[in-house]
């Protein structure tokens, strides 16, 4: 690896500024001599008719020029800088640890809506959800309560602050909220798969896990995750049938 490779971006950017600096000077002193020097002496060749001097004497000056620039490697082309990595834009009041720097523009956002309109029931499920993505549970679950005030009856928050709750490690409020969901949403597909989740990897109760996802795969064949839910069963029912053996 030669010096050039291994300077820092910045120094390169500088040497091959030094060397454009470089080629202009010399291009600008063929100039004048080709507007001072060269004339005068072209006049006097003309009136012999033997003006092909001047052009010859032009032509081994830009060659000389060209070897110049070849031997420093002034035209070597610039290295292509990386693309600047984005910049995260924290909130204020919070760390790095509260959000992912996706989530800071959209939580501002809901927060801006929120404080004109304290009651918008959009901007609400919004935040909550956005602090759910982003590992904020505590603050997820506020959100939630908040529009469940307004609109208790809807499942799709029932079953998101049931996630909040589960990833706090609180089982019991995580399963009353999915059986709230169902109670309001009969058909609530993603309420009955989160059930599973707690009941087969937080509670270890297989066969209530079981018996969620596969109502679950009766109401929707296709769902998004079926086939990963198929094997979790029959992965489950494997688990089974050693326990009784």
């Amino acid at each position: 690896m030669n010096a050039f490779n291994k300077m820092s971006p910045r120094g390169r950017e500088e040497r091959e500024d030094i060397k454009n600096k470089k080629i202009v000077a010399l291009m600008q002193a063929v100039q004048d001599f080709l507007a001072t020097v060269a004339p005068s002496r072209f006049k006097v060749l003309a009136s012999t008719g033997l003006g092909w001097p001047y052009v010859i004497m032009h032509n081994i000056l830009l060659m000389f020029s060209l070897g110049f620039l070849l031997v420093t490697g002034c035209g070597q082309p610039a290295e292509k800088k990386p693309p600047a990595p984005p910049v995260a834009h924290a909130h204020p009041g919070t760390t790095d640890a509260d959000h992912t720097p996706y989530y800071a523009g959209l939580i501002e956002e809901y927060r801006m809506n929120l404080a004109a309109e304290p009651g918008n029931l959009a901007a609400l499920i919004g935040l909550g959800n956005a602090y759910l993505e982003s590992g904020q549970w505590q603050r997820a679950i506020t959100m939630y309560e908040h529009a469940l005030r307004i609109d208790p009856q809807n499942a799709d928050v029932r079953t998101d602050m049931g996630t909040a709750y589960r990833n706090q490690g609180k089982l019991e409020r995580a399963l009353s909220q999915y059986v709230l969901a169902l109670k309001y949403d009969p058909q609530h597909l993603n309420a009955r798969y989160n059930m599973g989740i707690v009941y087969a990897y937080e509670m270890h109760n297989y066969p209530a896990a079981i018996r969620r996802w596969e109502e679950l795969l009766q109401l929707s064949p296709n769902y998004p995750q079926a086939e990963q839910i198929r094997a979790k069963i029959a992965a489950l029912k494997k688990k089974l049938k050693k326990k009784e053996t």
